[in-house]
């Protein structure tokens, strides 16, 4: 027996890597110019805001189709991201110390950083909003 879906959350996982693929292009691409410039400490963190700026505005509106967001939204898509954003840079660190560059480590977390990321904003973040 099929379920019947509403258009509202109907296509929410294919929309979420259509945008996050956007989100992590442009992340990605600020990670790696930096990661060659400075720190992977700060590197992760500047890629961070540039990733939870995007992220909000697109998970959110095109996405998880929130109508206007609530206060406690924004406070735990912001924690979601510090939490991101320590994952990263200790995956980053630990792969680095077994061999690997510190650029090919930040690609090899991006599946399981957005898997994590999906599951935490639709069932935590954007829930209350549906």
């Amino acid at each position: 027996m099929k379920k019947k879906f509403s258009q509202k959350t109907s296509g929410k996982k294919r929309r979420f890597l259509f945008y996050g693929i956007i989100n992590v292009i442009i992340t990605n691409l600020v990670l790696q110019g930096l990661l060659l410039v400075t720190s992977t400490s700060l590197s992760t963190f500047l890629s961070q805001i540039v990733n939870v700026t995007l992220g909000f505005f697109l998970y959110g509106k095109l996405v998880f189709k929130v109508n206007s967001f609530k206060r406690v939204s924004a406070i735990q898509y912001a924690s979601l991201a510090v939490l991101i954003w320590l994952i990263n840079w200790s995956g980053i660190s630990i792969l680095t110390e077994l061999g690997l560059s510190p650029n090919f480590s930040a690609v090899l977390l991006v599946p399981i950083l957005a898997a994590f990321s999906y599951t935490a904003q639709k069932f935590l973040i954007f829930k209350i909003h549906t």
